[in-house]
């Protein structure tokens, strides 16, 4: 086998790969001479088929199996031989098969991008230290309080922060319109969920009141169709009902699941509940100061063809998410640009992690694989159940494993790199605020 290789670009190379043509015709011959003895055709005796008569008929697709071996088997002989490591499909110029000629084709594809080894100089990394602290546990039984406030009936004009149900009907230019009319709709005055101009109006309305009035749409309202445009609305009130938090008691703690224990026991699990997402917050923020660090260290380029393939996953994965909200994806133009710089990313940081991985010698810890299965599993009814499920399947189990894999070699990089401690609050740390864009991958 004779292969010569041209570099056609910063990644793409050209192999030219030529095998004797005998060798080929050889192939072919041996492969029609092994099917005569089962050829089975009208006028001959079952297996005294003439050899040429089944070379007419079965030459053409069996010279066409044999190319498609000889191109499959050479291109993985070649690229071990030329030490290439391609990145993507490869394009096959298929060879012309004349008789007497070399087998000969060409194959354009990228390789992966040499990286002698992963650069570390100037990471650092603000690792946040921070506590679950009583005020945070206080706002969380706060927050609890209002996702249970009780509404209770009044015969009072409504004021603000009460809740009003009304029936309404709207229409322009003494036209109904789409969406302009519902009945028994709530709604919590002064919580801008609806427009301000026609909340104004619900204040200081009675039950059983029925009023009219006239609002604009704003000029930049959601709904091009309505947007500065006025409307007239007809009302009924149905209720005016103003809001009651809860006492924290032992009533509110067993309504929020706490058997025994009362209230303590409910600020104990809020506790353990807040550390475990604080300590998951910190992993993520460390997580994320460490790639972007490896991504400005280890700049390099990147083959099309996985940003292409990673850009067309991120796009599939985003008509999904609009099909379970509902939404019909073939109704949508969805452009491919704006994922491409995460594509990129994504790509970037595949290459770097793959570059540790070989170069340290970093194989997925077994022990730290049955613990993250038996994290995973707590959350279920029965987690035995759930570790026999993870482990039954080597598709689920690799999942997790790139999961361990992926910390240990978070791990690593730690271990190499400069931290300073970032004191911070529990909020600070689980709410972030959004964080500038990310540095753009070269390449």
């Amino acid at each position: 086998m004779q292969v010569t290789v041209e570099a056609t670009g910063e990644l793409e190379r050209r192999l030219t790969i030529t095998l004797p043509g005998s060798d080929f015709e050889s192939k072919v011959q041996e492969r029609l001479r092994s099917m005569v003895p089962r050829i089975k055709m009208d006028g001959f005796r079952p297996g005294k088929v003439p050899y040429k008569v089944v070379e007419r008929r079965y030459g053409s697709a069996v010279r066409q199996e044999v190319s498609d071996e000889f191109v499959r088997d050479s291109f993985r002989d070649a690229i071990k031989q030329e030490s290439l490591r391609p990145a993507g499909m490869p394009q096959i110029e298929p060879p012309q098969l004349e008789a007497g000629e070399s087998f000969a084709y060409t194959v354009t594809f990228e390789v992966l991008p040499e990286i002698e080894s992963v650069k570390l100089e100037g990471i650092k990394i603000k690792q946040p230290r921070a506590e679950v602290t009583d005020k945070d546990i206080e706002g969380v039984l706060k927050k609890l309080q209002e996702q249970h406030i009780e509404w209770e009936p009044m015969e009072r004009p409504a004021q603000e922060a009460d809740g009003v149900t009304i029936t309404y009907h709207g229409s322009i230019e003494g036209k109904p319109f789409p969406g302009g009319s519902k009945e028994n709709f709530f709604v919590i005055l002064g919580k801008g969920t609806t427009l301000k101009e026609f909340e104004e109006h619900l204040i200081g309305v009675n039950k059983g009141q029925e009023l009219t009035f006239e609002i604009t749409f704003p000029e930049h309202y959601g709904n091009q169709e309505l947007a500065g445009k006025k409307a007239s609305f007809a009302v009924k009130v149905i209720s005016v009902t103003a809001p009651r938090l809860p006492e924290i008691n032992e009533d509110f703690a067993e309504k929020l699941g706490i058997k025994e224990g009362g209230v303590e026991a409910l600020r104990q699990e809020i506790k353990i509940s807040m550390t475990r997402n604080l300590e998951q917050a910190v992993r993520d923020r460390v997580r994320e100061q460490i790639m972007d660090g490896l991504l400005v260290a280890n700049p390099t380029n990147l083959p099309i063809s996985l940003v292409k393939e990673e850009t067309s996953i991120l796009l599939e994965q985003a008509k999904n998410n609009l099909a379970k909200q509902g939404v019909n994806p073939q109704e949508i133009s969805l452009d491919e640009s704006p994922f491409v710089e995460q594509a990129r990313r994504r790509v970037a940081l595949r290459l770097i992690f793959s570059t540790i991985l070989e170069k340290q010698e970093i194989k997925a810890d077994q022990d730290k694989i049955k613990q993250r299965v038996t994290e995973l599993a707590a959350s279920y009814e029965d987690p035995e159940e759930f570790s026999r499920w993870i482990f039954s399947d080597r598709e689920r189990l690799s999942e997790i494993e790139s999961a361990v894999m992926e910390t240990q070699i978070i791990d690593w990089v730690l271990d190499h790199v400069e931290i300073l401690d970032e004191s911070m609050s529990f909020e600070e740390v689980v709410n972030p605020q959004i964080s500038p864009a990310k540095e753009k991958v070269q390449g």
